[in-house]
């Protein structure tokens, strides 16, 4: 993984440009007004100025009319003058240029001679370091008050660094210059004492003629032949460069970008698009995600720019302004099946499509749908087929179109779109059980009454199983929404599986995530009887404080845009006999942080205080020795827990029905104020009232709406 800053978008490379006249002095254009964010890349004998967007490696010619019939080399931009430096060969010497685009000779002292392509300009001084093999490392000091101002000084000779580089860049944190050679080894070069290091083998080679820094460190190399931009991180133990984008190709390419620059400028329009997939998947900018600069070629009927990846759940979809809308999956994709997927395209490219089969968070080479199929301005229905070993389950896929063909699921593309879509794989013999939507309500003053509001934590949980023909359970999937969360203790939350041993999962292919984030932590507790699913070690990481509410949709007018979402996807070795699988909601509950404060009966519980509904359970790791203290009548001998003496629960299972909702009481509202029948389905024994949870039960005032 690379570094990347975020908070500026847009980096251009540019090119470089020329005039006429030999000066002793400066001359008097402007400089830029700014260290710019752009990168300058010039190209060709004669030069010409191109901005390339190295976050997508989109490029358009500036001028082609640059004031010199000759090349220009070794540029450099110079962030203590803001003014661009390089080498002019019609000249044969230093040249200086503005913001006007126009190079202006400058007469150095003990000038060399000829004419150098490797070039410069330091951040730890004001002077210009250029280079030539089998001629050596020179340096010119570009400040008015060094005594040495505008002399060549010889750094190196040409036998103490023998290098085959093309051009090098000075990194934004240290005194140190970089820069890949032809057969892809990397070279730290100490211009103060003329000598280098070599930091390994990057893995390509070529004629790297542009390199940059950005204001992270991230280094980036464009090779001539192709155009390939490659990043790679310097402080790595063993560097490595990645494809970071498609750029131009040329014979001759120079470049210079202010290294101090973010490589991101958010205070302009974004014109690129990304996925929105979850970030396993390579989708924000930091992950090197797939991104295509937007143009007139696109998939479906429309496109969208953004300044980075809106990462799923707060994607596309998510806001309702979803412009995904160029593949749509006709047939379920069915592991070892054929079936049938339309692509619609306006302006023309290269579709490929990635599918996710393995759920391992990743799209790899070998899970192709379609690779490289050209359309244009037009719909195509295609026959694909899901390999046989697809594992079951919600996952991902990724269609990107491109008039570059062979591109990879990541990186960046100078045209075009990229798609992500949630998608769902199923195999011949297993079918999708879905349960009922649950709200699992926790009032976590146990063993204590408190004020019984029944909203410390409040959960909406979807929960199916795929079964086999032979009435076996081969995964567990359960997605949840917190829906409100009015604790001043913090809380844990996770689901026992009662009955089900954790040996019995196949952990490699879990999937876990949170907010659409995949987790690196195990979903699985480890030392306990039943299989335990924990979600979370501690809820209120995920919501704060707003200005006049104490909690998270508990209180009347705090409707605030937080969320914690989680789905998880559970496979088991061995299929597990349905009529032995515990049924939906499964046994849900919440648990102390550890070493924190949770009420006056015990001291810093943490793990060991559990709350669950009432008559489930607790899990092998709570202190049982718990039951009975204040206001609690658990009986674990009879099955009689985590109830009151009048029977009352500290945690609810509701199942709305049809109308998917329920209305949870407001901050220090006792739930039989909020619910009056309530009361009288618990003294029944549920016979009577079983409908007390309706919003049409409800005292409406009492209700969070």
């Amino acid at each position: 993984m690379f570094r990347t800053s975020l908070s500026k978008y847009g980096l251009i490379l540019g090119t470089l440009i020329m005039s006429t006249g030999l000066l002793s002095a400066p001359a008097k254009a402007d400089a830029f007004a700014t260290c710019p964010s752009k990168a300058f890349l010039v190209q060709q004998s004669v030069a010409k100025l191109y901005g390339v967007n190295l976050v997508t490696g989109q490029y358009s010619l500036f001028s082609d009319d640059l004031g010199t019939n000759n090349k220009i080399n070794g540029v450099g931009f110079s962030f203590h003058d803001n003014y661009i430096y390089g080498w002019g060969y019609e000249w044969g010497t230093l040249v200086r240029i503005g913001d006007d685009y126009q190079a202006t000779p400058i007469n150095i002292t003990n000038n060399p001679g000829g004419n150098f392509y490797v070039g410069d300009v330091a951040l730890s001084e004001n002077s210009y370091f250029f280079y030539k093999k089998g001629s050596g490392l020179y340096k010119v000091p570009l400040d008015e008050q060094d005594a040495n101002y505008l002399a060549a000084e010889k750094v190196a000779s040409a036998n103490a660094l023998p290098l085959t580089i093309f051009d090098l860049a000075f990194h934004p944190n240290n005194s140190f210059a970089y820069s890949v050679d032809n057969k892809g080894r990397l070279h730290k070069i100490d211009v103060a004492s003329g000598t280098s290091e070599q930091l390994g083998n990057v893995g390509q080679s070529g004629t790297f003629g542009a390199v940059y820094f950005d204001v992270d460190g991230n280094f980036y190399i464009s090779r001539n032949s192709d155009g390939h931009i490659f990043i790679i991180d310097v402080d790595a133990a063993a560097p490595q460069a990645e494809l970071f984008a498609y750029g131009p190709s040329s014979s001759n390419n120079d470049g210079a970008r202010c290294a101090t620059a973010p490589i991101v400028d958010d205070s302009v329009a974004p014109t690129v698009d990304y996925g929105d997939a979850p970030d396993s998947y390579r989708t924000s900018l930091a992950s090197n995600g797939a991104r295509h600069s937007i143009g007139d070629n696109f998939l479906g009927t429309r496109v969208d720019g953004e300044h980075n990846a809106h990462l799923y759940p707060a994607s596309d979809d998510a806001t309702g302004s979803n412009d995904d809308d160029g593949v749509v999956f006709i047939t379920p994709l069915i592991g070892g099946m054929s079936g049938l997927l339309q692509v619609t395209a306006t302006g023309g490219g290269y579709v490929n499509i990635w599918v996710d089969f393995d759920q391992d968070g990743t799209f790899a080479e070998n899970e192709k749908l379609l690779t490289d199929h050209y359309l244009y301005d037009s719909s195509e229905t295609f026959l694909v087929e899901a390999p046989f070993e697809a594992v079951p389950g919600y996952t991902w896929a990724r269609a990107r179109l491109s008039v570059e063909p062979g591109i990879v699921a990541y990186g960046g593309v100078t045209d075009g779109e990229v798609e992500d879509y949630r998608v769902y794989v199923t195999n011949p013999n297993l079918s999708q059980i879905k349960h009922n939507t649950y709200f699992i309500a926790f009032e976590d003053n146990w063993p204590e009454m408190g004020d019984y509001d029944m909203n410390d934590v409040v959960v909406k949980q979807d929960s199916s199983l795929l079964v086999s023909a032979s009435n076996e359970v081969h995964q567990l999937e359960i997605t949840g929404e917190m829906m409100a969360y009015g604790a001043a203790y913090a809380n844990g939350f996770a689901i026992q599986i009662d009955n089900v041993a954790p040996s019995t999962v196949n952990q490699a292919l879990v999937r876990f995530e949170i907010n659409g984030v995949a987790q690196t932590t195990s979903l699985v507790e480890t030392g306990t009887d039943s299989l335990v699913l924990m979600i979370s070690d501690n809820l209120s990481d995920y919501f704060s404080a707003r200005s006049g509410c104490s909690f998270y949709k508990t209180q009347s007018g705090c409707n605030n845009s937080e969320q914690m979402k989680f789905s998880l996807q559970v496979p088991f070795i061995a299929p597990i006999a349905y009529a032995t699988f515990p049924q939906a909601p499964f046994n849900p509950f919440v648990f102390a942080k550890p070493a924190t404060y949770h009420g006056d009966s015990f001291y810093h519980p943490g793990r060991s205080m559990e709350i669950h509904l009432k008559n489930k359970m607790p899990t092998s790791k709570m202190d049982t020795g718990y039951f009975g203290l204040a206001s609690d009548r658990s009986n674990l001998a009879t099955g009689h827990t985590f109830q009151t003496e009048t029977g009352l629960p500290w945690a609810l299972a509701i199942n709305p029905g049809s109308s998917q909702n329920w209305r949870h009481p407001l901050e220090k509202v006792d739930l039989l104020e909020a619910y009056p029948m309530f009361r009288d389905y618990v003294t029944s024994s549920g016979a009577s009232s079983s409908d007390w949870y309706l919003e049409s039960k409800a005292k409406s005032a009492n209700v969070y709406k």
